[in-house]
């Protein structure tokens, strides 16, 4: 991938270089390799064993290297062999990590009625600590299909019904490949002479992330039309990957910890069936929800961690946002104004002189789907919804976008432009327009959060498939036409100032591309 940017002296990036490039290559390898062996078992036509023991070997390489030069002779030549110099230090990057397994699983199942399994796993990951690389994981499950008893056996309402349970634990690993180890990094250079600083703290005691689940599910049939699936699930997790600042003495900002532990519980409720079917038209529907509840429920000296604008914190979800809380403009001046205390309705300009506040959480209380298919005769029209309530979103990146002034040469924005306040618009909650604004407006607060709430229709497809016996003379066995589009439209919520409020975990929009609408247009072939 080479960038190049070659400017006019109107713009200041490149200008006083003569045009710059960047090369940029990288490459991710990842291998592995499995070994199992399965055993199958059936006696007395009525008891059935399986037994699967394996073994999992993982390899992941990554790879990068960055090359720059500057003072490129002419217009449009891209290669850097062209450049009339270097610009800083080419950088070369090479990452390992591995991953190694050793697995069980055992089930069991009586005349389709009793069901019971058992698994066990040891992994050792390379990214841990000498002192913590393997973990022990397991879980046992059960089942009843209490239609199968002869007291609802050929019933014509509950065509099927069972109650699942199952209890386990899982291990989490995704934390930087090195966090674990003391290395050092070269390329900090001093008056000409090399340099090397730290890159990672040796860490020998950092282990995996534990999860403790117990699920309980329920699932029905009825009429042979309409499925539902309900589960209960409580989530312990112990032991949490998190990073914390530390000194800055150290040469870093931050490190990898076990910190403490975490709570999730919820439901899960799916439902799906057929609304319609006659000799011609077939309608089918789906819904599902999940709620769910997460908090912090220990910490390892029980001090919260508190960051620019979250804080991490006993008895609190773990992604709680907590800053400044915004209260507004100044009708008669059009000055920021901020809640100075923790709590209460006193208000200041000075940002400075304000308490940090609990503003709601990124977890969503209510997130799922929903959707519906049509078909009649060889047409199909399938239409598929997503959705999520209750969460907060932070977008930083309109600190950038929606800045008064303080940003300096930054063209305002349609939205900055229309609601900033003037003599004629007092009543808004943008604050004036002054260029070089010192009014700290655009400071962390939550003049940028908002709900996170949205419905995104997420596709729409319609198909025709052509009757099979026009298709038997060219040996095509089916063939279906089909146009879709994706990210048609998504209705947010009306304090939301943005692209797209769906975002990453941590409830954090910053600079990210919204969600690409795609138009699709297509032939699948059966032969």
């Amino acid at each position: 991938m080479l960038r190049l940017t070659c400017i006019s002296e109107e713009k200041v990036q490149g200008a006083s270089d003569n045009g710059r490039g960047t090369q940029y290559n990288s490459n991710t390898t990842t291998i592995t390799w499995t070994n199992t062996l399965n055993w199958l078992y059936t006696f007395n036509e009525k008891h059935n064993v399986s037994v699967m023991l394996g073994q999992e070997a993982q390899w992941k390489n990554y790879w990068n290297e960055e090359y720059a030069g500057i003072n490129f002779p002419l217009m449009g030549y891209r290669e850097l062999n062209m450049a009339g110099s270097s610009y800083g230090i080419p950088s070369y990057k090479t990452r390992k990590a591995r991953l190694a397994s050793f697995l069980l699983n055992t089930s069991y199942d009586y005349q389709g009625k009793y069901y019971g399994q058992v698994s066990y796993r040891r992994d050792g990951s390379s990214v841990f600590g000498s002192n913590n690389r393997w973990g022990n994981f397991w879980s046992v499950g059960g089942k009843w299909r209490i239609s199968e008893e002869e007291f609802l056996k050929d019933n014509d309402v509950f065509t099927n019904l069972a109650i699942r349970a199952s209890y386990g634990t899982v291990g989490n690993q995704d934390i930087d490949w090195y966090a674990s180890r003391g290395f050092y990094k070269a390329g900090y250079n001093y008056n000409n002479e090399p340099g090397i600083a730290p890159e990672s703290l040796n860490l020998p005691d950092l282990g995996w992330e534990t999860s403790k689940k117990l699920n309980i599910g329920l699932d029905i049939t009825l009429i042979r039309k309409w499925n539902l699936t309900v589960d209960f699930y409580n989530e312990a997790t112990s032991d949490m990957l998190f990073e914390l600042p530390i000194s800055k003495v150290t040469g870093l900002d931050k490190v990898y910890q076990n910190i403490g532990s975490m709570r999730n519980r919820g439901v899960e409720i799916g439902l799906n069936g057929t609304i319609l079917q006659t000799k011609g038209w077939t309608w089918t529907a789906y819904a599902n929800v999940t709620f769910n509840q997460n908090r912090v429920t220990e910490l390892s000296d029980g001090k919260p961690v508190e960051e620019t604008y979250t804080i991490i914190q006993e008895g609190y979800p773990l992604r709680q946002f907590y800053m400044v809380e915004y209260a507004g403009v100044d009708p008669d001046t059009g000055d920021p104004l901020w809640y100075k205390n923790a709590t209460g309705d006193e208000t200041t300009t000075n940002w400075n002189e304000c308490a940090k506040r609990y503003l709601g959480s990124a977890d969503p209380k209510a997130y799922g789907g929903f959707g519906t298919r049509l078909q009649w005769k060889n047409f199909d029209f399938s239409a598929d919804f997503n959705y999520r309530l209750g969460g907060k979103v932070y977008a930083s990146s309109n600190r950038f976008y929606l800045s008064a002034g303080s940003q300096g040469n930054i063209t305002p924005t349609t939205y900055l432009y229309e609601n900033a306040w003037t003599e004629e618009n007092r009543y808004t909650d943008v604050p004036k327009y002054v260029y070089g604004n010192t009014s700290g407006e655009n400071n962390h607060s939550s003049r940028f959060l908002y709900s996170g709430n949205f419905l995104r229709v997420k596709n729409l497809q319609l198909g025709y498939t052509l009757p099979k016996h026009l298709l038997k003379k060219v040996l095509i066995d089916n063939m279906r036409i089909y146009i879709s589009a994706d990210n048609i439209y998504t209705f947010k919520a009306k304090d939301f100032v943005g692209y797209d409020p769906e975002t990453y975990t941590s409830g954090l929009i910053a600079f990210q591309y919204p969600s690409t609408r795609t138009f699709l247009a297509g032939i699948t072939l059966g032969f």
